[in-house]
């Protein structure tokens, strides 16, 4: 009897042990992906007329030649700076936009943090964890360096401006195509 409970015990504690692994590297990736939404659209505008291109699409054999460039996003700011150079003219990120990412990203380096500790503690009972474990602490790491704490809100701040933010973009998602007035030429890629 003694047996059974002891090999029961033990496969037990394999099956939590990899199921904690792999609680870790689920972590690890699923907060690394980001969904591009209508927001992250980017608009290039030349002598008038504006094109709309979607930030996943977003190459530079695609719009050439242009003015300038609307951004509404962080994120859709840096794919233009990555793709086009630092040289271009690209408008400012708008100030809520900047508070919604920069919160985020801090958010999500705390929650990076909170499993890397998790990961090194679990080491210490079983060293396979060696493997996992340093994946959420590099995420932590680099999350961290490129949060503006400036830009970061507390709390009760962050709830409210959260729930607003996702209005504002869900009002958003629905202008696929803009009047001719706010858009002259509005060209789909």
């Amino acid at each position: 009897m003694k047996k059974i409970i002891l090999v029961l015990s033990l496969f037990t504690f394999c099956i939590l042990n990899a199921n904690a692994q792999l609680v870790l590297v689920v972590q690890a990736v699923a907060s690394s992906i980001k969904t591009p939404n209508q927001l992250d659209n980017v608009t290039f505008y030349t002598e008038g007329d504006s094109i709309v291109v979607p930030v996943t699409k977003l190459k530079k054999e695609k719009v050439a030649s242009f003015d300038s460039v609307k951004v509404q996003t962080l994120y859709s700011a840096q794919r233009v700076a990555k793709i086009y150079g630092d040289s271009i003219q690209v408008s400012a990120v708008p100030e809520d936009a900047l508070y919604y990412e920069h919160t985020k990203k801090y958010r999500n380096a705390r929650m990076s943090t909170m499993f890397a500790v998790s990961g090194w503690t679990l080491v210490l009972l079983n060293p396979y964890f060696l493997i996992v474990a340093p994946l959420p602490t590099i995420q932590a790491i680099t999350r961290d360096k490129t949060v503006d704490k400036a830009y970061v809100m507390n709390g009760k701040e962050w709830r409210t401006f959260k729930k607003e933010y996702k209005a504002y973009k869900k009002s958003f998602k629905g202008k696929k195509e803009i009047s001719n007035e706010e858009n002259v030429g509005y060209a789909k890629i």
